[in-house]
């Protein structure tokens, strides 16, 4: 009783303090202390089969959620196994903090000893050390500070003689760093963003990650100057069920949206960078049209798309201020029938990717893999979250699963990892416990993280796992057979994911026709509790729009 409390504790109580309510890790020597202090004060510990399905847990949570959350790893092979995770995390700007132990101050001879900064910092996230136990609080309030205010993925490194030290000030007042106002945009910039406007004739409002938190003020700009809208593939759902909404800019679009995209005489792009991926290199992009980009990080405007005008402010606070230029102004928003015609509504009706026809390729022994997206598409529950992994699969998801919001997608695609979903998922499963899950994801990517099938079933989550079993990396296949490479180094047995799913103690059915999904229609009317895997025998010819796209030879 009354006995000084030695740092790992006071961190652990620290962080509680400050809101977190999830750690995702893997235990060892290292971080053990800390992680028990975490759990002591309350905060739920999910311990992941591997540290980089524990990183991808913790980034997929952090992005649904907005929590503070934490990740928690060993030194040496524990910061290494997570550090994949960590980088999609980093480059997609995730808030997240990453606790990792490490080994004693100096103790370069330790096996476990590996120079963590130059590893954290060679994949873009910041790092930051808890130094000594007088400055332990600090350093911590520091790194959560530039986590969730700057939204970076920041790891912490916790020496074990630190961690060991006894703190004297463990009482240090605990406050969660306040959120950065909304940067506003420039009045000059209001008013040239208004003037280009004015002069259009058919606008497209094109809202990325960065326009997340801005839906309501963009469909009333959409619906004052009679724009259409699109989003970039990280924003998918953004604009669900808008009428005037063409879906996905880029690989994933529609045929509406690869026809009405390119006839846009004015794009702009609210928290999108304009990525090759956004733009199809370039092609949707009418040479006549003007493009501005409104973005808070200076970094992000023009470094993918030549601009006519950049505007560095917030997504939300510039649609607001462009909302009230107009009433100041009091211009007509009566502007709908420039673009926003009948005509063009049946074009987008017409050209959605669930009444687009396509040439079915099913037989027995394989189904096509937009045939078997679309059917379930119709046989899971409309409140679902869709999350997609990495790799030539991701091209069926987007474009047939219906996702109600932008608060029920989540990809993880920043660092193009295969591999990532299945931890995608329980961390997407865990932001929002209760609803059903729908993960898509290939035979390739599922291998290499199915240890993490026992975590989903053992967390009781929700959740549908379709597997487009090509017995391959599909990528590789599609993208070396055009070249006249022989691709049996990139495919493998076929593997029964049924069979593994029971193992696992979930359910599970091979698909080869439309009629093998009678099991999953079973587990559906039974109310869809646990796991069940789809594992979808899928015809390996079949090559995704975006892919041919993407990689197309061109010499």
């Amino acid at each position: 009783m009354g006995q000084t409390p030695i740092v790992a504790t006071a961190v652990g109580n620290f962080l509680a303090d400050l809101g977190a309510r999830r750690c995702f890790g893997v235990l060892g020597t290292a971080n053990f202390k800390v992680t028990h202090a975490l759990s002591e004060a309350g905060v739920e510990f999910i311990a992941a089969g591997h540290e980089g399905n524990a990183a991808t847990m913790g980034d997929a949570y952090a992005r649904m959620s907005g929590e503070l959350t934490l990740v928690s790893v060993h030194s040496g092979p524990g910061l290494t196994n997570a550090i994949t995770g960590i980088g999609e995390a980093a480059k997609s700007r995730t808030p997240l903090l990453v606790l990792a132990g490490d080994v004693a101050t100096g103790d370069t001879k330790s096996n476990f000893h590996i120079e963590q900064a130059e590893l954290v910092r060679s994949v873009g996230a910041e790092f930051h050390r808890v130094n000594t136990a007088s400055t332990a609080l600090s350093d911590t309030q520091r790194a959560v500070v530039r986590a969730l205010r700057d939204r970076r993925t920041v790891v912490l490194s916790l020496p074990s003689d630190v961690q060991d030290a006894e703190i004297q000030n463990s009482n240090t007042a605990r406050q969660m760093p306040s959120a950065l106002p909304a940067m506003p945009p420039h009045p000059t910039a209001i008013a040239k963003l208004f003037d280009a406007i004015q002069s259009s004739e058919r606008p497209l409002i094109l809202a990325g990650r960065g326009a997340l938190l801005a839906k309501e003020p963009l469909v009333a700009l959409g619906d004052c100057i009679g724009a259409l809208l699109a989003t970039s593939a990280c924003a998918h759902g953004l604009f669900a069920e808008n009428p005037w909404s063409l879906g996905i800019s880029g690989g994933f679009a529609s045929p509406a949206a690869l026809e009405l995209i390119p006839q846009s005489d004015l794009i702009l792009g609210f928290g999108v960078s304009f990525t090759q991926w956004t733009t199809r290199q370039g092609s949707l992009i009418s040479p006549d049209a003007e493009v501005f980009q409104i973005d808070i990080d200076v970094e992000r405007l023009g470094i993918h798309q030549a601009l006519d005008y950049s505007v560095l402010g917030d997504a939300r606070a510039t649609a607001e201020a462009l909302l009230l230029e107009f009433d100041r102004r009091g211009t007509s928003t009566n502007r709908k029938g420039r673009w926003r015609t009948s005509s063009t509504r049946k074009r987008i009706e017409l050209g959605s990717t669930h009444n687009a026809p396509y040439s079915d390729t099913s037989s027995s022994k394989f189904i096509d893999p937009r045939t078997i997206t679309k059917a379930i598409d119709n046989i899971i529950p409309s409140d679902r979250i869709i999350v997609t992994d990495a790799g030539h699969s991701m091209g069926w998801a987007p474009l047939y699963l219906r996702v109600p919001d932008q608060h029920s997608w989540c990809q993880l695609a920043s660092f193009q990892s295969v591999g990532l979903g299945l931890a995608t998922a329980i961390g997407a499963g865990l932001s929002h416990r209760g609803r059903l899950v729908v993960l898509a994801t290939g035979d390739g990517g599922l291998m290499m993280s199915i240890s993490d099938l026992a975590t989903a079933i053992h967390l009781g989550l929700r959740m549908c796992i379709l597997v487009f079993n090509d017995a391959a990396y599909g990528a590789e296949v599609h993208y070396y057979r055009r070249r006249g490479f022989s691709t049996d180094i990139v495919t493998f047995p076929e593997t029964d994911f049924a069979a593994i799913a029971r193992g696992f103690g979930a359910r599970g059915t091979v698909v080869r026709t439309v009629a093998d999904l009678e099991p999953l229609r079973a587990w559906v009317a039974e109310g869809a509790s646990g796991v069940f895997i789809v594992d979808a025998k899928v015809d390996p010819a079949v090559e995704a729009d975006w892919f041919q796209d993407a990689f197309k030879i061109t010499d």
